[in-house]
């Protein structure tokens, strides 16, 4: 997701928080899986030191009833309190496909049809008028509405672009499909999610709503320190805000060993056995759809991602709260699945998939007798590294860029890596260049320049100019906040005639006073300002979500 919230503080790249470590594998292991355990848990625990994540759970399954779960680090460090199998961690966006499986029960049940317009079943949202939304095309993200904003908008809903035309994550589509199955079923999410998957499934631990009642069964959460600028692996972390989640784009929160019980029973359901309260024929149906999305080598369908990895299917979801971050794969056809979860925010942008899908390449080669793989490199060597290689040149500064050994910024006789956070952006710890991202700008498939916050620069040689300011938009720049945990700090900058989220995301005017937020021209998220003091802005309006300008 492109235009995300964490795009106006500039991603991240790493983080660490020391804690001791702590890993269970279970007594009843079969003596062909105990080589693949032991390498799992050495990658979980590389992980948890590398990440400096403070507490992480896992766990993993193979077909015949086998899984264990391993456990690292302390749910409370305050306390010294270790991870349990009792321990709660919210699981975020994969949430979103037990909300959809409860709307394919509920079509089922001959409750609704998957192709009708959600508009009149939920009337009381203001949703745009241009085109029906139809329920399975806000399953699959392709209904054009914006990810962020709120189900009750004064001036009404927008789309970004014509249903079914393009693909674009929305958890404000699945929100409102929380409140269908509420409507539908007359009662709230979390019950629902008990009588129609909990319950029937065994997953005894699981919560389907999050709240302050239980927050001593969880984790303790952590976010960045600063949550203003770029966060780099080392900066700082602190106890997260708690906050209440009720909606179906992800409120559960789980256990290691009752994920196990919901991914079994969706493997079930992608192998047409039945499953997850649907027939074989519908259950089929319900894990093997998916449509294009935005991300390549990526499908996407009823809050499920299809993935393949060297010629293998996988289904797969990842999930980000304010304190949690959370991953699964599974293999339905050789009925294998790893679930894992992390007590860190949605902000840094980690997430423990290459966990998840290196403890399912080990056990597979257990299974089959293989010799099991060495895990994937946390730092993978960029293959593009020599086109951003030169020396680039400011109107105060210059700086250069190396390619080898890795990619290195160097400037006033300090040298710092560049870290990969999108495509042709990046984060570095100089003193002098890590208040912002560094944004390389192309020409063709040459790199001629590059912007960090609002100072442009030209590589030498590229032939090209630094384009100019625009004294009248650069008033809108500023640092704007919104005080939910999940919203934060908002930074815009101008540079060169131009307004960017977070100093690297693109906003382009498409009305009086409106812009759109993200590099596609079909994207649906919209900025605009408001209440003008002192010839500046001292409101931003971020898809429906209102931020107030504190600039220090």
């Amino acid at each position: 997701m492109k235009a995300s919230r964490r795009a106006f503080i500039g991603g991240a790249a790493g983080l660490a928080l020391a804690s001791p470590a702590m890993a269970e594998i279970g007594t009843a292991v079969p003596p062909p899986l105990r080589a693949a355990l032991e390498a799992i848990r050495a990658y979980g625990e590389a992980h948890r030191q590398w990440m400096g994540l403070p507490a992480l759970t896992l766990s993993v399954f193979t077909p015949g009833g086998f899984s264990t779960a391993m456990h690292f680090g302390l749910a409370r460090p305050d306390a010294q309190a270790p991870v349990t199998g009792e321990t709660l961690f919210q699981i975020g966006s994969i949430s979103k496909c037990m909300t959809a499986a409860v709307i394919h029960q509920q079509a089922a049940d001959g409750k609704l049809r998957l192709d009708a317009d959600i508009r009149p079943l939920l009337p009381e949202v203001a949703w745009p008028a241009e085109a029906p939304l139809a329920v399975q095309q806000v399953l699959d993200h392709v209904a054009g509405l914006p990810s962020e904003a709120p189900p009750f908008v004064a001036e009404g809903l927008w789309l970004g672009f014509a249903p079914g035309s393009h693909w674009s994550y929305s958890n404000l589509g699945y929100a409102c499909l929380g409140m269908l199955a509420e409507r539908i079923d007359g009662t709230t999410l979390d019950r629902i999610f008990e009588k129609r998957l909990f319950a029937p499934l065994g997953m005894r631990r699981t919560r389907g709503a999050i709240a302050s009642a239980d927050r001593m069964l969880y984790a303790q959460g952590y976010e960045p320190a600063v949550l203003d600028r770029p966060f780099l692996r080392g900066a700082p972390l602190a106890p997260a805000a708690w906050i209440d989640e009720s909606s179906g784009a992800g409120c559960v929160a789980s256990t290691a060993a009752d994920m196990v019980l919901f991914l079994r029973e969706l493997g079930v359901a992608a192998t047409g056995k039945g499953g997850l309260g649907l027939d074989p024929a519908r259950g089929r149906a319900f894990a093997s759809h998916a449509v294009a999305s935005a991300p390549p080598g990526m499908s996407y369908g009823n809050g499920l991602m299809h993935v393949a990895d060297e010629g293998r299917a996988y289904l797969h979801h990842t999930g980000g709260m304010v304190s949690f971050s959370s991953s699964f794969h599974l293999d339905p056809a050789d009925g294998i699945g790893a679930f894992a979860s992390a007590s860190i925010s949605y902000m840094p942008e980690y997430r423990p998939r290459a966990l998840t899908l290196y403890a399912i390449k080990a056990l597979r080669a257990a299974l089959a007798g293989a010799a099991i793989p060495a895990p994937p490199p946390f730092e993978k060597p960029l293959p593009n590294a020599q086109d951003y290689a030169g020396r680039y040149s400011g109107g105060r500064r210059t700086f250069e860029v190396r390619a080898a050994p890795r990619l290195t910024l160097v400037a006033g006789g300090t040298e710092a890596s560049l870290i990969p956070i999108d495509e042709d952006v990046f984060v570095c710890g100089h003193p002098a260049f890590a208040d912002w991202p560094l944004q390389f700008d192309r020409t063709g498939p040459s790199v001629t320049g590059a912007g960090w916050g609002a100072e442009g620069f030209t590589r030498d040689g590229a032939g090209a100019k630094i384009a100019a300011s625009d004294p009248a938009l650069a008033r809108h720049a500023g640092k704007y906040v919104n005080d939910s945990p999940w919203l934060g700090v908002a930074r815009i900058v101008e540079r060169g005639g131009r307004l960017w989220g977070g100093g690297f995301v693109p906003m382009t005017p498409i009305a009086d006073g409106v812009w759109r937020f993200g590099k596609e021209e079909w994207s649906p998220e919209r900025v605009s300002f408001a209440n003008m003091l002192g010839g500046h802005p001292h409101t931003m309006i971020f898809s429906g979500h209102r931020f107030e300008r504190r600039d220090i």
